[in-house]
């Protein structure tokens, strides 16, 4: 992926979270923020998303995923 392109999506995902903040948005938006290796702001939007759906497998494996990778 291009990272211009990763960071625009970002952008814009966060102007539709500050707008309603939405399970799929937030891992959307969690799932770029990995690919770009910002993994503290990927864990933080995991997290929100966590919170509006404990059980959102999806959610949960990629949390594990930045988690354990951290320092």
């Amino acid at each position: 992926m291009d990272s211009h392109k990763e960071k625009e999506a970002i952008e814009e995902l966060s102007k539709a979270v500050a707008f309603k903040a939405d399970l799929h948005l937030l891992h959307l938006r969690a799932a770029f923020h990995e690919c770009i290796g910002d993994a503290t702001s990927a864990l933080r939007d995991c997290r929100a998303a966590l919170s509006v759906d404990p059980s959102h497998v999806e959610t949960m494996q990629l949390h594990v995923r930045v988690y354990s990778r951290e320092p």
